[in-house]
């Protein structure tokens, strides 16, 4: 069984976890159409060459090398550019997928027609234990039933949702904001529900995750205030672009205000409980 769905991962300098996150592909339960891996002008791009041509060809897998580095944005849209599938579903280099990922998503989007969804997301898989790029330790595939929530035009306001989780109906598509380099997700997902009225459904299941840490990584507070200016710069774009109302501009501006805080406060509190 396969899907009509073109992954594409972006990398930069991270060929030490590409083969982890291109071995959950091709230990997906359903084959997608195809792989598309990005190389965003690495230093590392011939190493990441040589891992992605090393797979088989029961999948069609390619590899696309920019002569200079363009940001995360510009190397998905160069992806989803040359993509061939129906569908557009987004793999970040240290990321990676659960078995059934593609196939649970797929069925749902085909079967409600849904032009725009989502998942949920773990970041702490390093606690389970292994975590070497050639043996990723995953939870059990969870067999609880599924739930499909809606998304709307205001979803994106309140939450915070990782790449990795995401298919697109390719058509649907906008291009990724190349200025920002924080943020340029959330400002994606607003277009296509606030502007181009997408069909969207959110699934509770956790079917992608990382190995990230969240306790003492250097460097992180700088990452969330990245993340934090990166979100009211797309919220400025966007209303005066005319794709928000100014009652969800006002909306994301209050609840980012909150939110950052909180954010830097719970990782001080972490960083002294670590150590």
């Amino acid at each position: 069984m396969s899907c009509d769905v073109s992954v594409v991962i972006p990398t930069y300098n991270s060929s030490g976890t590409l083969k982890r996150a291109l071995k959950s592909v091709y230990n997906q339960s359903s084959f997608p159409r195809e792989i598309i891996v990005v190389d965003d002008g690495s230093d590392d791009w011939e190493e990441s060459s040589l891992i992605t041509s090393s797979y088989p060809d029961v999948i069609s897998i390619r590899f696309v090398h920019l002569d200079k580095n363009q940001g995360v944005s510009a190397a998905r849209n160069v992806g989803v550019s040359v993509a061939l599938g129906h569908y557009v579903a987004f793999l970040d280099s240290d990321d990676v997928w659960y078995p059934n990922k593609l196939a649970v998503q797929y069925e749902l989007m085909t079967r409600h027609h849904l032009d725009f969804s989502m998942h949920r997301y773990r970041d702490d898989m390093n606690r389970l234990g292994n975590e070497r790029d050639d043996s990723p330790v995953l939870p059990p595939v969870p067999s609880s039933p599924l739930s499909l929530a809606t998304l709307t035009p205001w979803t994106p306001l309140f939450r915070n949702d990782n790449t990795s989780t995401v298919m697109v109906l390719k058509e649907a598509m906008v291009p990724y904001d190349t200025s920002l380099r924080r943020g340029e997700d959330f400002k994606l997902y607003m277009e296509l529900l606030a502007g181009r009225k997408c069909r969207g459904g959110y699934i509770e299941r956790v079917m992608a995750g990382a190995f990230k840490s969240t306790l003492g990584v250097s460097g992180l507070s700088q990452d969330v205030k990245g993340m934090h200016l990166g979100r009211v710069v797309g919220l400025r774009k966007l209303i005066n672009d005319g794709t928000i109302s100014k009652a969800q501009y006002l909306f994301g501006i209050c609840t980012e205000m909150m939110k950052y805080p909180i954010r830097i406060a719970r990782i001080s509190f972490r960083h002294r409980a670590a150590i």
